[in-house]
């Protein structure tokens, strides 16, 4: 991917912060299935990183049909989409 779409923009721009699937969801206004594939479409870019909700430490294996146990923030890379 060489430019995010304006429904991954909108995902961007709200991860200057880590963040929750779910206030993602509700800041975004996107279903969940289009904000899952948003999500996976921008973690394989590196325009963003996964964490884990409790330690907010980053994780590299994750469950990509459960990313609403997950938090993310954007990397310097996907800030720059937006």
């Amino acid at each position: 991917m060489k430019k995010a779409t304006p429904s991954q923009k909108k995902v961007l721009s709200q991860l200057i912060f880590i963040e929750s699937f779910n206030t993602l969801m509700s800041e975004t206004g996107l279903q969940r299935g289009e904000l899952r594939d948003d999500l996976i479409q921008l973690i394989n870019a590196d325009f963003i990183h996964v964490f884990e909700p409790a330690t907010f430490r980053q994780v590299y294996a994750y469950d990509s049909d459960r990313l609403d146990l997950f938090c993310f923030r954007a990397t310097s890379r996907g800030l720059a989409q937006r």
